[in-house]
């Protein structure tokens, strides 16, 4: 009789134990979840700063200070600059479309997914993005007529090619990486928490 009572107790006690060890494993994953959530909602508002800036900036910097000119410089520098804004603009809607697909209320493995092609397609875009820079910067040399090649535009241009340099190094090895490979962290802890 106290040995079935030992037994009963013991397999209640092994119940509770089983049911807390559960308990902690979904707050856990409910913490590193809405961790990650808050990651991608930072994401979410530089995607979105990243389509209104441009705009703000066209509108009250460059177009009030063009004057339109009808020769070839002017047209090749429009050109140049409206290409690359463009295009850029279209990778920037492209990139929040993607980053706003990310859902933690899916399976995890289809976040993790989703994330893994958000980071090409971030590295992607950032990289030609930083190739197409030059040009846009010259049709905008172009456009209000500030020679390349003179001794009042050498410190300017150095500048700016010291400046792309730094973001460069700066945007890919803090601002990407880092980012994604924090939320790739906190993924792969949810992943083994639903394995176990």
């Amino acid at each position: 009789m106290e040995l079935a009572d030992f037994q009963n107790t013991w397999r209640e006690h092994d119940k509770k134990v089983m049911e807390n060890i559960s308990i902690n494993k979904t707050i856990f994953k409910n913490i590193l979840t809405e961790r990650a959530e808050r990651k991608i909602n930072w994401m979410r508002t530089k995607a979105i700063f990243n389509l209104l800036l441009p705009i703000v900036l066209l509108a009250t910097i460059l177009i009030p200070n063009i004057v339109y000119r009808n020769d070839i410089n002017f047209i090749i520098g429009v050109v140049l600059f409206g290409s690359v804004f463009i295009v850029s603009y279209i990778w920037a809607f492209q990139y929040f479309i993607k980053v706003s697909r990310i859902d933690f209320n899916d399976t995890i493995t289809s976040a993790k997914k989703d994330l893994i092609e958000l980071e090409k397609y971030k590295f992607k875009i950032t990289k030609l993005g930083y190739i197409l820079i030059p040009f846009a910067i010259i049709g905008i040399f172009m456009m209000i007529e500030i020679p390349l090649f003179s001794k009042n535009t050498l410190l300017p241009i150095m500048l700016i090619i010291i400046t792309m340099l730094v973001s460069i190094y700066i945007t890919f090895k803090f601002s990407i990486i880092e980012s994604f490979k924090k939320i790739n962290h906190e993924i792969s802890d949810i992943e083994k928490l639903e394995k176990e």
